[in-house]
């Protein structure tokens, strides 16, 4: 212990406000800059992306035809997996092939899901939003169960919308093909939306994503990860439904245990979990029980609680920011760099396209931060007025240009902030989509489209008038 040095520093903005204590692991990195290596990093992956041959162009949105079964598939009908984690209906040679290794031939300039196309997808948020979908009638509660949404996720292909909800099921659904051409046809009428997908799990679902490269003419590269209670980690075929592979942490005694977040990191290569006071890595080719475990008593001091949100630097595989439910955020490359102190806990954080700053967004708390990791410690926005004030995950999300951060709240409105430097920002537009909580907000990569889900869990006693859906929204 006398050879471990820690540094403490301790900055006070509004004594009302915000009290944040940054710790710094190892003294050697106390004067971290980080933007140097964002340059390297990207020089090399310029470098890497020349050598391509076939580059894969995503602005232009494509779909093969394929048609699926809309039957709900269970994790009782999954393909059957044996103890190694893999189904026995799948190679996993295949997996290591498709998954893993094509990464490394993808053009980051092209297929990464940071790509923009700024003339292409360009916003007008001085109108009203014109509403193109709705799906209503599958979230509607029943007697066991409330059934409202729990957030929404483009694809990275921005093909398909992944909606988890109350009911243990992941719906997948799908963009309609008359909006491709990046155009509203002039006798378009808005319809119900239905689910092209439904995958079941076997518990509460915790979280899902999905993989980085995912592009629909590649069926290999369909696939997301989802956790829930007391269940594994489950790797699903989006053309499918069907389970391709699990991946199993254990506790002390030998018992499954449930991730509260997950995430795919370094291209899709590694999967990074989280769970009460560690970190842990699977091998995206492994399935099974092979871990790499990071724990915080060792690697992060003073940092404790449930890991609630991971993120993946889109500029610098590897870097990870997670959050805490014990009012934490910290930042792990290879090695433990640093940790944030905050207000609450953690229900999201999210880096800038650029790659040099973090976002984050805690419980019942009306603002959120804006984090310089060049300057680790620095705060460069906070956001207001935003209406969040229970302890549910109000997603936020932000535009492929990084101008903008939109944001749901409980009072059914949708904000938009324009980012400027070294001030607080105030929202510069907001537009009421549902008389319930909008707890998620997910930007289309190449098109004016918003996707929004509402629903929170209501008590018999609350007055509240009920909006369990999934909508999309043409913002031009």
């Amino acid at each position: 212990m006398e050879n471990e040095s820690i540094s403490k520093t301790s900055l006070v903005e509004d004594e009302d406000n915000l009290h944040m204590e940054i710790e710094l692991i190892n003294p050697a990195i106390e004067n971290i800059s980080i933007s140097p290596i964002f340059i390297k990093e990207t020089e090399n992956k310029q470098a890497q992306s020349s050598n391509v041959k076939n580059e894969t162009n995503v602005d232009t949105i494509q779909r093969p035809n394929i048609t699926n079964n809309t039957n709900e598939i269970s994790i009782d009908h999954a393909l059957n997996v044996d103890e190694s984690g893999v189904s026995s209906e799948l190679n996993i040679e295949k997996i290591e092939a498709n998954l893993c290794e094509k990464t490394e031939v993808y053009n980051l300039d092209s297929t990464s899901k940071n790509t923009t196309n700024d003339s292409f997808c360009s916003y007008n948020w001085t109108v009203s939003p014109k509403l193109i979908c709705a799906a209503t009638k599958e979230y509607q509660p029943t007697a066991f169960c409330e059934n409202f949404t729990k957030s929404c996720q483009w694809s990275p292909d921005g093909t398909c919308l992944l909606v988890p909800s109350e009911d243990f099921r992941i719906r997948l659904y799908e963009l309609p093909t008359t909006l491709y051409s990046g155009k509203i046809p002039s006798n378009f009428t808005t319809f119900d939306l239905k689910a092209a997908l439904v995958v079941k799990e076997g518990g509460l679902i915790y979280d899902s994503c999905w993989y980085p490269f995912m592009n629909s003419w590649d069926p290999a590269t369909c696939c997301f990860l989802s956790t829930s209670k007391e269940s594994p980690i489950h790797l699903w075929d989006a053309f499918t439904g069907k389970l391709r592979a699990t991946y199993r942490a254990y506790n002390d005694v030998d018992e499954v245990k449930a991730s509260i977040s997950v995430q795919f990191i370094d291209s899709g290569k590694q999967i990074l979990c989280g769970f009460k006071n560690s970190l842990q890595i699977f091998d995206t080719n492994r399935p099974g029980r092979q871990i790499t475990t990071i724990n915080f008593k060792k690697d992060f001091p003073n940092t404790s609680g449930l890991v609630s949100c991971i993120r993946e630097n889109p500029l610098m595989p590897g870097l990870v920011a997670f959050g805490t439910y014990s009012k934490s955020i910290g930042l792990y490359k290879d090695a433990p760099i640093c940790t944030f102190k905050t207000a609450n806990g953690v229900t999201q954080v999210e880096f800038s396209p650029c790659g040099t700053k973090l976002y984050s967004a805690v419980r019942r708390n009306n603002e959120f931060l804006c984090w310089d990791l060049r300057n680790p410690g620095a705060l460069l926005h906070s956001f207001q007025k935003r209406q969040a004030d229970t302890n549910q995950k109000i997603q936020f999300d932000i535009t492929n240009n990084g101008h903008h951060v939109i944001s749901g709240g409980t009072d059914g409105k949708i904000i938009i902030w324009e980012l400027f430097e070294m001030e607080d920002v105030n929202p510069k537009y907001e537009f009421k989509v549902s008389e319930d909580c909008v707890n998620g907000v997910s930007v289309h990569k190449s098109l004016p489209i918003i996707a929004t889900s509402s629903g929170q869990r209501i008590y018999d006693i609350e007055e509240v008038q009920r909006d369990n859906s999934v909508r999309l929204w043409w913002f031009n």
